[in-house]
Parts: structure tokens; sequence; C-alpha cells
């Protein structure tokens, strides 16, 4: 007797109903896979914020507190002056690339508070020089009011010496040597919008949106997609079973057939 095919087994309707009911446990299986991710990317952390909508300073930070992260990037704007004397150069400033120089300066914001504010950018050393003196001699450039990026303080370094300019634009630093009677002062500072001549635009792009996935309900997803591929593989290995014993079974008939043969006594010969 010839044992019947893999393909046989499995088109049997015992095996066909068996892969109907995988299936479908299978699928309840993916969409709570699918479900779960989704709920990683709902339960997790986006950082979605108007930030290329113009907000006064006040709105979003206060002075002598923390930059929260709803401030960071944030285009803002603020009315006051410009405090005399305290421009100066900043050294080592990179845009897109290129290595140059910031002019920085201190505005006196409307609520009797003090603001840093990057003027702009130039790659020559001479030009922010020039514009530091000048701006320091005239009361910094004619605005009524400054509006730009609100950027996080950078983290100051130990003054060296042989170093001509400053590095970073740390408003700790900017309080502690540069600037007289600075207090209260915010913690971050703004690059300007539109720089004043003779300097370039510093470049400052909008923030990126960030997103944290929950990594939990992430975990969750990948173990529903495994359990969706073990009910399909337990099919298999049962029909495949089936089909092994099935294999099995002519063979052992074959040899059962041998055997009684072989233990048959001859028939005794007639004389």
């Amino acid at each position: 007797m010839t044992a019947p095919s893999f393909a046989t087994v499995a088109a049997r309707p015992k095996s066909i109903g068996l892969l109907i009911l995988s299936i479908g446990v299978a699928f309840a299986f993916a969409f709570l896979g699918q479900w779960q991710l989704s709920r990683a990317v709902q339960n997790g952390d986006i950082l979605e914020r108007p930030t290329e909508t113009v907000l006064t300073l006040q709105d979003v930070a206060a002075p002598q507190e923390p930059v929260g992260d709803q401030a960071v990037g944030q285009l803002v704007r603020a009315d006051g002056a410009w405090v005399e004397g305290d421009f100066l150069v900043l050294a080592e400033r990179f845009d897109e690339g290129r290595d140059g120089f910031w002019v920085i300066g201190r505005w006196g914001t409307g609520d009797a508070a003090t603001l840093a504010v990057a003027a702009g950018w130039t790659p020559e050393e001479a030009v922010a020089v020039a514009a530091a003196r000048e701006w320091n001699s005239a009361g910094g450039p004619a605005l009524d009011e400054v509006a730009g990026r609100y950027l996080q303080s950078e983290s100051p370094t130990p003054p060296l010496e042989a170093r001509k300019h400053p590095t970073e634009m740390s408003i700790a630093a900017l309080v502690n040597d540069q600037w007289q009677d600075a207090i209260p002062a915010y913690t971050g500072y703004l690059t300007l919008g539109e720089a004043p001549a003779p300097l370039a635009d510093i470049t400052s792009p909008a923030p990126q949106t960030e997103v944290e996935l929950n990594f939990l309900n992430l975990f969750y997803a990948v173990e529903w997609v495994l359990f969706s591929a073990a009910a399909l593989y337990i099919w298999y290995r049962l029909v495949r079973d089936d089909w092994e014993k099935e294999q099995d079974g002519p063979a052992e008939s074959e040899e059962d057939g041998a055997r009684a043969t072989a233990t048959t006594p001859e028939a005794p010969i007639a004389r």
C-alpha cells in the first residue's frame, strides 16, 4: 500500500479545519500586535509645540528659572533696550560647518530682567570686533524689540589665559564674569532672526519633533507576532505528525507480512 503525500494529508477536511482555526488564532494575535504597536506610539512622548509661532518671552520663560522643554527652540520676542557696554565677541562659533565669530549683547527686557542675545555671525574676527566696539559706544543696533529663537545656555568652561575671546554662550559665565548687575537674568539666550549689518544671520533651525516609543508596548507587539507565527507552526507540526505516522504504517505492514511468511511452516511434499 502506497503512503499518502504530505499535500494529501494537508488537504483532508480535518487538516483544513485545523488550518482555518490556526489562521483565525494567528489573525487575532496579529490584531493584538498591531494594537500594542499603536499603543506604543500613542503612549510615547511626542514633543509637538508651535515653535514657529512667535510668542512673548514671558509666555515661555521666566528669569532665574531653568529653561523648560516647551521653551527650547521657541520663536520669541521681547521689548526693551540694549544695555550699553555689554557687547562682546565669541570665538569658535560654527555655522553650517564654517568657523567664525558671534557678537553677543545684553538686552534689558520690559520686566527689568537681563536676556543674552546673539546678534549675528561673521567668519572674520576683525568684523566681529569692530561691530562689538561700535555697538558698545553707540548703545547697540537701533531696535525696539528683539525677536528670534530661544535656546538653552551652554555649559561654562574654565577660562584660558591665552584665549582672546570666550567660546561658550554660557549665561552663568556672562552673569558672573562679564556683566555687572545682571540679576535677574533669563537662563536661556536668543539668536536674532535678522542680524544687523555687518553680521550675517545665525543658522538656527526649528527643533525636530521627537517621538519616544513606549518600549514595553513595543515588546508586547513583537510577542503577539511571535504567537501568531506559533499558531501556524503548530498546525504544520500536527499535519506533519499525521503524515509521518502514515508513512510508517505501510512499512510496518510490509515488515509484519514478511515476518509472517518467514514463520509459516512449509506444506509437506506428498509421496
